[in-house]
């Protein structure tokens, strides 16, 4: 249940959903529950991309139960990492490290206000040279605990979409930018490469974002559904948009979702202000500088051996084919 409740009162009880999904008698004298529900439990943050010291995440806070006509503090204690614990993203396994409030991050308060069933909470990540260490992400850990105000809800991962938790973990690191795990052929399931996008390697990376980014101002309503869909940094797949298969677990889905992005919804925008405009800068960076140490074969695409960059204008490898 995301906040909302039946409005149909009973003399001593009101009909909610339940954590499992069912319909229940929920007793008005009780104490509110409150919770995280999270499409994906594993966000990652990084300064690799960003010319900022800071990055601000949020996520929300959800009442099961009955708006108040006053402010209510939500409690929730900082969790360590665990010893010897470990994250495997984008190919590579990664050996995670407890972040350290008020010197890597800080957190905002969580109060839901009067007459409303949700608050956002902000996580502010700090850069710092713990950050830098290669293989290494740091670890912020939320979990929701009892108060005066509100009783946390025990996990539920019956929901579709979402997952219902009274936890929420954030990872965060600093450096190049690691291979996203979409950025692969998605026939033969190598990592960093595609026919579409070439070798993977930081700074194309970095433009194909700076690229998606300018669309905020060119055509906001193609950045705007994008972002929400994919993140702004194309890492954050949200199963409640688009994509993903109607069969198989979340996790499954979010894969499917992230490969090949660039060819389902708004396929025609992802080709005309982004992948276009990176396929000619670097066509046009390669011809002038041959010995340019990342240079690849443009406009020509062996699939066997996983090399090449095809012209997005091809009749056989283009971009809608």
């Amino acid at each position: 249940m995301k906040g909302r409740i039946l409005d149909v009162l009973l003399p001593a009880a009101l009909l909610v959903t339940g954590c499992q999904g069912t319909w229940v008698m929920y007793d008005t004298d009780q104490t509110d529950h409150i919770y995280f529900s999270e499409a994906k439990q594993t966000h990652i943050a990084s300064f690799a991309l960003v010319p900022e010291d800071e990055i601000t995440i949020t996520t929300n806070v959800f009442l099961m139960g009955r708006p108040a006509s006053y402010d209510r503090e939500c409690k929730y204690q900082l969790l360590e990492a665990e010893e010897g614990e470990t994250l495997e993203t984008g190919g590579v396994n990664y050996t995670v490290k407890t972040a350290r409030p008020g010197v890597d991050y800080e957190v905002g308060a969580a109060i839901i206000p009067a007459g409303e069933t949700s608050c956002q909470v902000d996580i502010t990540l700090k850069r710092t040279p713990e950050m830098l260490k290669e293989g290494q992400l740091l670890k912020v850990g939320l979990r929701l605990v009892d108060n005066e105000n509100f009783l946390s809800c025990a996990p539920d991962s019956s929901r579709t979409g979402a997952i219902l938790t009274p936890y929420f973990y954030a990872y965060v690191s600093d450096g190049e930018p690691s291979c996203p795990s979409w950025w692969r052929n998605t026939s033969g399931g190598v990592l960093g490469w595609h026919f579409n996008l070439g070798n993977f390697y930081p700074d194309k990376y970095r433009r194909m974002l700076q690229l998606f980014h300018e669309t905020e101002s060119t055509n906001p309503s193609f950045f705007q559904w994008a972002s929400a869909a994919y993140g702004y940094y194309l890492d954050s797949p949200d199963l409640d948009y688009y994509g993903g298969s109607n069969t198989g677990s979340d996790e499954d889905k979010k894969v499917d979702m992230m490969n090949t992005f660039w060819r389902k919804r708004y396929a025609s925008a992802w080709a005309k202000y982004v992948f276009m405009p990176l396929y000619n800068y670097y066509k046009e960076k390669y011809e002038n500088h041959p010995d340019d140490p990342n240079w690849e074969r443009m406009g020509a695409v062996n699939q066997n051996n996983r090399q090449g960059w095809a012209d997005p204008y091809d009749s056989t490898y283009g971009f809608f084919n």
